[in-house]
């Protein structure tokens, strides 16, 4: 009785096992579906979907003090003749440094600081500008650092008073465009100068 079990648990677990394998593709088919999807979704810019990215200061221990929000939405822009989408972010931040900071869309949903050189930097687990490399694939890949890129965003401008309410529409990006990234404040016009202040798109 007991061999003709192992028979036929022998004969069953190779059904099982493809029966697993062919429902885990079709599960990762629905996902890859969907996440197209909601892509598509987030970069239709006439659809009235915002976003609020709480803003912090960056500091050498983790996330430094609540400054602000900065509120990311979908838009129509007429560029010539033709009408595209845009991505459109309007700032409420307080406590910053008067004058132009260098504003950027970063490659990591991380606002938190990670060591180069023995030291901890502020805002470094962010990662670099979006979009600020390319890689060319193939059997022997090459790394294209790309002197303008779509992570670049114009520079923020800060009041006197150390507030911020200004709008910046960015041609050629979409909310889609944020998911799991972060935006960075860097603390002057320069785009090396140190990471101010940072919001994560989770």
């Amino acid at each position: 009785m007991f061999a003709r079990f192992l028979v036929v648990l022998c004969a069953l677990a190779p059904m099982a096992y493809f029966q697993t394998s062919e429902c885990r593709a079709q599960n990762q088919e629905k996902k890859a579906k969907v996440e197209k999807l909601f892509d598509s979704f987030l970069r239709r810019g006439d659809f009235p979907l915002k976003f609020k990215v709480s803003v912090y200061r960056t500091s050498k221990t983790g996330l430094g003090p609540y400054i602000g929000s900065i509120v990311a939405s979908n838009s129509m822009i007429t560029i010539a003749d033709r009408k595209e989408p845009a991505l459109v972010l309007k700032a409420n931040l307080t406590g910053l440094p008067p004058g132009a900071h260098a504003f950027h869309i970063h490659q990591n949903p991380d606002c938190g600081p990670k060591e180069k050189d023995g030291v901890m930097v502020p805002g470094l687990a962010a990662g670099a500008h979006l979009f600020a490399a390319y890689d060319t694939g193939g059997i022997e890949p090459v790394t294209l650092i790309c002197k303008s890129h779509l992570g670049n965003l114009p520079n923020l401008t800060v009041n006197p008073d150390g507030t911020s309410t200004e709008e910046i529409i960015v041609p050629r990006l979409a909310l889609a465009d944020l998911v799991n990234r972060s935006i960075m404040v860097h603390e002057s016009q320069d785009d090396t100068s140190a990471r101010e202040a940072c919001g994560m798109f989770k």
